[in-house]
């Protein structure tokens, strides 16, 4: 067990010069080389018959995670496949290989990666490798290679969270840049409150109570959810911020200013959160509106300035009944990190 603990540490520092590699080269385009295709929430596996009957119970089991809106929706699909050729320009893709084996998918990759990676596998035992851009623009390529099967196959029980991880920060980071494709507000437009934020233009003023320190955006663009960020602050002694001020204060604000908004304790999940270098917390999950029997998904940010001694909620809203709220959700919690306190 000590052993492979090394082992594990030396393949996050392969997977971190990996990453320091791609960053250089993260926003540069292959003019030559085709846009990738497929759902941006499939990631497409290749792996040998013989590693996939052990990789993919844990490997769905992360994958496939859920996020609790106003039902389970999941984070990404897998989808198992063979043809290398058909699929190769998807894009999200996932390798298996065992350097020790000559099934088809391992010996395909020993032939891609391995003056490459054969030096650090035989020093290591494992090793993640992921690639941008490898055969198509916004792509996200990854290669999971062990020494041997049972290496390998450790190597994906150990790490399924590094695993996510890298697809997670990949679909932000897609989602991220359709956002800002559109204009975005000038800063001058929040200089007479205490805080900013980097907002698109197709979110336009829902509610304002300047008196009492609430705005409120939306965005609605046909067959789409409704989208809805607001911020709220208020003058406090430190002593008093914690998760109780962000769920009281939330319930406030949603039953005062979207017409008697709720939520119910069991429906909700409160977690750490950082914007920034702000430590404060996420409060997410379902809404309801007894008064016109609709409901959707929310989640609210809570972060404290020390300097100003001021409490800042950034609450994110979703109504969208016949569709999937997650990447909407993942809009708006993109758009609030943007967020800075002035």
């Amino acid at each position: 067990m000590k052993k492979f603990i090394s082992i594990l540490f030396l393949s996050f520092l392969i997977f971190g010069c990996e990453q320091t590699q791609n960053s250089k080269s993260k926003k540069n385009a292959d003019l030559h080389k085709p846009m990738s295709w497929g759902h941006k929430q499939t990631i497409y596996v290749f792996a040998d018959d013989s590693v996939w009957k052990y990789a993919e119970k844990p490997l769905r089991e992360s994958l496939e995670r859920f996020h609790f809106t106003t039902e389970n929706e999941k984070y990404f699909k897998l989808k198992r496949v063979e043809n290398i050729e058909q699929y190769y320009k998807f894009n999200n893709l996932l390798f298996f290989c065992d350097m020790q084996s000559e099934a088809d998918i391992s010996k395909y990759v020993k032939n891609l990666l391995g003056a490459q990676v054969e030096h650090d596998i035989k020093d290591n035992l494992v090793g993640m490798f992921p690639q941008n851009n490898l055969w198509a623009n916004d792509q996200k390529v990854l290669f999971l290679i062990g020494e041997n099967e049972r290496n390998l196959l450790i190597l994906n029980i150990e790490m399924p969270h590094k695993i996510f991880q890298i697809f997670k920060d990949k679909l932000f980071e897609r989602i991220s840049t359709q956002i800002y494709k559109t204009d975005v507000y000038s800063m001058k437009m929040f200089d007479s409150v205490p805080w900013k934020l980097k907002l698109p233009k197709n979110y336009v003023v829902y509610k304002k109570d300047s008196k009492n320190n609430f705005v409120s955006f939306i965005a609605r663009l046909r067959n789409h959810a409704d989208r809805y960020i607001s911020v709220y602050y208020e003058k406090m002694d430190e002593e008093k911020f914690d998760s109780n001020w962000l769920k009281d204060k939330r319930a406030n604000l949603a039953w005062k200013y979207y017409d008697e908004d709720e939520f119910s304790e069991k429906d909700i999940k409160l977690q750490k959160y950082k914007i920034g270098e702000q430590k404060g917390w996420k409060l997410s999950g379902r809404w309801q509106n007894k008064k016109y029997a609709v409901g959707g998904a929310f989640q609210s940010f809570a972060i404290y300035d020390k300097k100003s001694k001021t409490a800042f909620l950034i609450d994110n809203s979703i109504y969208f009944p016949e569709g999937y709220k997650l990447p909407a959700l993942i809009e708006l919690e993109i758009i609030s990190n943007t967020f800075e306190v002035e």
